[in-house]
C-alpha cells in the first residue's frame, strides 16, 4: 500500500492497523521515502538477515582468511580504484 506523507500523518492510526496486512510505503514529493512494517515482520526480516550473515561467516571460515597484509593490500587497491587517497602516514 502507498500513501503520501500528509495522508500518513493525518491517518496514522489507520495505517498502523494496515501494517499487519501489508507494508505501508510513505511517499514524499511523489517518491518513496519510508516503509512502515509490523514489528513481527521486522523481527522476521532481522532473523533472516542474521541467518544469512551466519551462513556467510561459516563459508568464510571454511575457505580461510586473507590475513592482515593481504587484507591491507586489497583494501588499498580497492581504495585506489575508487579514487580514495589513503595516506600510509598516521
Amino acid at each position: 500500500m502507498k500513501t503520501n506523507a500528509t495522508q500518513f500523518k493525518n491517518h496514522f492510526g489507520e495505517y498502523m492497523q494496515k501494517v499487519y496486512q501489508e507494508p505501508v510505503i510513505v511517499e514524499k514529493s511523489g517518491k518513496p521515502s519510508a516503509v512502515l512494517i509490523s514489528y513481527d515482520t521486522f523481527e522476521r526480516l532481522s532473523n533472516l538477515e542474521d541467518f544469512y550473515w551466519g551462513i556467510r561467516a561459516d563459508q568464510a571460515a571454511k575457505e580461510g582468511f586473507l590475513g592482515a597484509e593481504e587484507s591491507e593490500r586489497r583494501l588499498k587497491e580497492y581504495a585506489k580504484k575508487a579514487g580514495i587517497n589513503i595516506d600510509d602516514k598516521a
